[in-house]
């Protein structure tokens, strides 16, 4: 038997990069963050205590990896 290979296979069920999942946070966290971020106290150091962080995850539900990717990405964003 001979196979010919004619594109990709969608049988993950998408473009995702090694199997993971491509899922935004929910608007009510990203609003909560965007909310902690720009907040008087915190817009000129935009870094969360080990403290807050924890606070932000028992508030938002997501993980710490989740928290600190978003924290890296906009702060990229905001200091362009």
């Amino acid at each position: 038997m001979s196979f010919t290979v004619t594109g990709k296979s969608s049988s993950s069920g998408g473009n995702n990069k090694s199997g993971r999942k491509s899922a935004s946070l929910p608007p009510e966290t990203v609003e909560y963050l965007k909310a902690w971020m720009m907040s008087p106290e915190h817009v000129a150091h935009p870094y969360p205590t080990e403290q807050e962080k924890a606070q932000i995850m028992a508030e938002t539900g997501i993980e710490l990896k989740q928290l600190t990717n978003w924290f890296v990405n906009n702060r990229k964003r905001i200091w362009k």
